[in-house]
């Protein structure tokens, strides 16, 4: 489970209802915990509770001031964890774009870390409670966690959306409301991660963020992903692992206080928090660097992350098609180009991107292909630059 949390001083004991299931807490995710039997709970906290539980000078120490005052506060058990993340509130406590998005990225990336170590196959939001803004971004940043852990795993993973109804008056007596259901499937959780890099427009949105990333090749990296090109993938997982692990620092948040007003002046972007997700999926998905796949590793890709039945039938008829070349080669053995094999010419070493994308990624002028025991084993070798201009 994920929920944000607002300040537990204020939070009134009631009974909260839970599928017809009745549990007296303060909080409705802890009644939600309980009723559904949920495994593990991580409260998303603001750091501006540091005015209520400590010192907000500094982020590290007024952060574990918050952590050990919710706790106490709510008498939280073990198997719950509470991050404290950068939120705004009034003019005590700000960002220095004005933004609170840096709460957004933030929450997505405890988020992950929890549940990369929980390997949950539901994870549960509850909106209840904290700030307006926290709901709808924790939300968000829980979905592409979620959709980071569907891909790295190659599992589905349900995302259920809660809600208590408000505490007005008197109340003794809520319902908790489930508001949305999806299930996050490892093609569905791609189309999720590549969105924003699918369309040239936002690349004025990231490249401020993506210098350690190369620049513009997070969009390469997530039209790869979104139409099936594979091997280009696999050849440069050591360029997104390098981009994952540089985007580490970015999420650190420090806070600068002058005049009583504290100031983020270091805290994650939204930005921060996609380039991360795609760096990450593309690291899991392809767990080494390869600059060859055989026939059969390009089919289960396809099979587990095509985000479209499109996408898949092209790259699993484009298979079926070279292992029939395979089977009918009078003396295979060597590597060729596609070119070679198909059509008997010496191709210049010139794609077409209209094929590129048309053909699953075998463009037969950038491909290379060698037999082994009538399995194909594919390649862009000295062509790979070639493929990668036209993504």
């Amino acid at each position: 489970m994920v929920a944000p949390v607002g300040n537990p001083r204020g939070y009134k004991e009631v009974v909260y209802v839970v599928g017809g299931v009745e549990v007296r807490e303060r909080l409705s995710a802890l009644a939600v915990k309980r009723a559904r039997g949920a495994g593990r709970l991580l409260l998303l906290a603001g750091f501006s509770l540091c005015e209520v539980y400590g010192g907000c000078g500094d982020f590290r120490r007024g952060a574990e001031a918050v952590e050990r005052g919710v706790r106490g506060e709510l008498g939280l058990p073990g198997d719950v964890d509470v991050a404290v993340l950068p939120n705004a509130l009034g003019a005590r406590l700000r960002f220095a774009d004005g933004k609170t998005e840096g709460y957004f990225a933030s929450a997505y990336r405890e988020a992950l870390r929890r549940l990369k170590a929980w390997a949950p196959s539901s994870v549960v939001v509850d909106t209840s409670h904290g700030i307006n803004y926290m709901s709808p971004m924790a939300l968000e940043g829980a979905r592409l966690a979620a959709a980071v852990v569907a891909a790295s795993g190659r599992r589905a993973v349900d995302l259920v959306v809660v809600n208590s109804e408000p505490l007005v008056g008197d109340a003794e007596r809520l319902h908790v409301m489930e508001l949305h259901r999806e299930r996050i499937t490892p093609s569905s959780a791609v189309q999720l991660i590549a969105r924003p890099f699918l369309i040239d427009e936002n690349k004025g949105y990231f490249l401020k963020y993506a210098e350690r990333c190369g620049g513009d090749k997070p969009f390469r990296w997530g039209r790869a992903l979104f139409n099936g090109v594979y091997l280009y993938l696999a050849a440069r997982r050591g360029e997104a692992a390098e981009c994952r692990e540089s985007l580490e620092a970015e999420f650190e948040v420090l806070v600068r206080e002058g005049g009583g007003v504290y100031t983020y002046e270091k805290y994650p972007r939204p930005q921060h928090a996609y380039l991360h997700a795609l760096a990450e999926a593309v690291s899991e998905i392809f767990p080494e660097e390869r600059a060859e796949l055989s026939a059969n590793e390009l089919e289960d890709l396809a099979r587990a992350f095509a985000p479209s039945e499109a996408v898949e039938a092209i790259v699993r008829n484009e298979l079926d098609k070279l292992r029939r070349l395979c089977a009918g080669l009078a003396a295979p053995g060597g590597r060729a180009r596609l070119a070679e094999l198909f059509d008997g010419v010496r191709a210049r070493c010139a794609a077409d991107r209209r094929n590129l994308y048309a053909h699953g990624g075998f463009e037969k002028n950038v491909t290379y292909m060698r037999c082994q025991g009538g399995e194909p084993y594919l390649s862009y070798g000295d062509c790979l630059d070639e493929v990668e201009r036209h993504l």
